[in-house]
């Protein structure tokens, strides 16, 4: 059985991507928010994930369904260092080469595309129709938005944000803990911290270092 802990927009998609392979009875959800008890048609268990009634529970697999990353990364780690197996959920609609490899609890959605030697760290979203080129490297945490192009050999560092529709060109290094603005286009290398927006991208702030 499957744990999935989530209950908003992102926690859809990934419950969609699930359903293709996996009976409903084989499905449980799991959410910090007590004020819903219902999610999609699944019952939606309100226990904190450091609740002991998840650890001693029967599911033996864990996928965590939120968009922010922060949050994701904490969730994570808990279940890792309590020994429990995360899975990735992978779209049967996205393109993916034998050649990369995926970490654990990432997410890859419908139509999109991780081309040869790339590898993707754990916890990530490739969101829908986000095209991931050859030889790019993407740390642990890191979302690509939408629609967005990674060109050949870009490196992404951890909890980065990458926005919808952003462009990369080739043999770019963007640091960690950076927030790319939709639709921008990098042409140069972001240092770490940076918040990124325009046509070519340029820094306009700096995020508190993690």
């Amino acid at each position: 059985m499957i744990g999935i802990i989530g209950s908003g927009g992102h926690a859809k998609v990934i419950l969609d991507i699930f359903l293709k392979s996996l009976p409903f009875e084989q499905i449980t959800f799991f959410s910090s928010n007590p004020s819903v008890q219902t999610f999609e048609g699944f019952p939606l268990y309100t226990d904190s994930i450091e609740n002991h009634h998840l650890i001693d529970s029967k599911i033996d697999t864990w996928h965590i369904a939120i968009g922010d990353q922060n949050i994701r990364k904490e969730k994570i780690t808990f279940l890792l260092n309590k020994n429990f197996f995360m899975t990735s959920a992978i779209h049967h609609k996205s393109i993916i080469s034998e050649s990369s490899k995926i970490g654990n609890g990432t997410s890859i959605m419908a139509g999109a595309v991780v081309n040869p030697q790339t590898t993707i760290g754990k916890g990530c979203v490739i969101n829908t129709s986000a095209s991931v080129d050859h030889d790019c490297k993407i740390d642990d945490y890191v979302n690509v938005g939408p629609g967005s192009i990674l060109t050949g050999n870009v490196y992404i560092g951890k909890l980065t944000d990458i926005g919808a529709g952003v462009t990369i060109i080739p043999n770019i290094k963007i640091g960690k803990n950076c927030r790319i603005g939709a639709g921008a286009v990098v042409i140069s290398n972001i240092p770490d911290n940076s918040v990124c927006v325009g046509v070519p991208a340029k820094v306009i702030r700096t995020n508190k270092p993690l």
